[in-house]
């Protein structure tokens, strides 16, 4: 029999890729995910490194919106996120303040991917498959991957959960309302410092917002629920110096960061790591969840479209998804 499902190729699994293609599959589209990465989640990462291991990307997420809510009340009774309780301070010059959320802050347990991973357990998902070519064949998409080169399947609908930059390399050509969404913004870099420590650093606070430093964030990644005990710290650039530095190696880069980590924290790491986050925040926070260019069937989704946080991602992912179903 001939399945009369709408197929959608989804390029990106991140969370609001996941949550799309959830959503789709859910009204009964039949959808398949593209990744350039070995597993899910974007920034929603994690890094192991022998005993240490830490999230490099999102730090923690919070939930306002009464859908986001719900979802992450499912991952907390999936046992892949809770509460983090840790005391999260502002930090500037050795002093600090205490800075209480209004919204309770979650991490995925035991690892930042974790809902990412629970989203995509029941999806079809191919990682380590770099979209670079999109053709317009017949009202139909066909993709071409760097590994794998054009993929056989064709699909009716085309959903990019990618950075603005990569979206608009590949549906540009294809769409003049879509190409100028994604030129209107404007995505901050992040460089980042992962610190593993033999012996527990004693500072009085888990998780710092910095002023007056290289860094704008620091946390103790071993104090979130269910991670290992060992020393892990995760210090995140500011995004003006992290533009500043954007086209700097590793190797030229990681002396700066471990000389302002050692500044701020007193110590100097004994292994370390870094990476560069080239789309980490959105410059300018707006009004828009998604993009839908129906007349070429294809839509983008992603937190630089409204706000670069978890609960942004998922929501951008949703709406899109059930403005899909309407279109039908």
């Amino acid at each position: 029999m001939i399945s009369t499902k709408k197929r959608v190729a989804i390029i990106g699994a991140g969370i609001a890729g996941l949550s799309c293609a959830q959503n789709l599959e859910a009204h009964g589209f039949a959808v398949t995910l593209f990744d350039k990465s070995k597993g899910v989640g974007g920034r929603m990462s994690h890094r192991y490194f022998g005993d240490w291991e830490a999230d490099h990307g999102a730090q923690y997420f919070t939930a306002r919106d009464p859908l986001f809510k719900e979802e992450v009340a499912q991952w907390v009774q999936a046992d892949v996120a809770k509460p983090w309780s840790g005391r999260i301070v502002t930090f500037n010059h050795g002093n600090t303040i205490d800075k209480p959320s209004d919204a309770t802050r979650y991490v995925g347990i035991p690892a930042m991917t974790s809902p990412a991973k629970y989203l995509a357990n029941r999806l079809h998902v191919h990682t380590q498959h770099m979209v670079v070519d999109v053709h317009r064949i017949n009202d139909l998409w066909k993709i071409t991957t760097k590994e794998h080169g054009q993929i056989p399947e064709a699909f009716e609908y085309l959903v990019l959960a990618i950075p603005s930059v990569q979206a608009e390399r590949l549906i540009g050509k294809y769409s003049a309302e879509l190409k100028a969404i994604c030129q209107e913004v404007v995505m901050l870099p992040c460089w980042t410092l992962l610190a593993y420590l033999k012996e527990p650093l004693h500072l009085a606070f888990d998780g710092a917002f910095v002023e007056g430093s290289v860094f704008s964030w620091l946390a103790r990644d071993n104090s979130k629920p269910n991670r290992p005990v060992y020393e892990t710290w995760v210090a995140q650039a500011s995004h003006a110096w992290s533009a500043a530095h954007i086209d700097h190696t590793q190797f030229e880069i990681e002396p700066i960061l471990i000389q302002g980590f050692q500044e701020l924290t007193g110590v100097e790491p004994d292994l370390h790591q870094s990476h560069l986050w080239r789309y980490a925040k959105l410059e300018q926070a707006n009004e828009r969840e998604f993009a839908l260019d129906l007349s070429i069937a294809v839509g983008l989704c992603g937190d630089w479209l409204k706000n670069s946080t978890v609960e942004g991602a998922w929501l951008s992912g949703y709406r899109l998804a059930q403005q899909l179903k309407q279109s039908l």
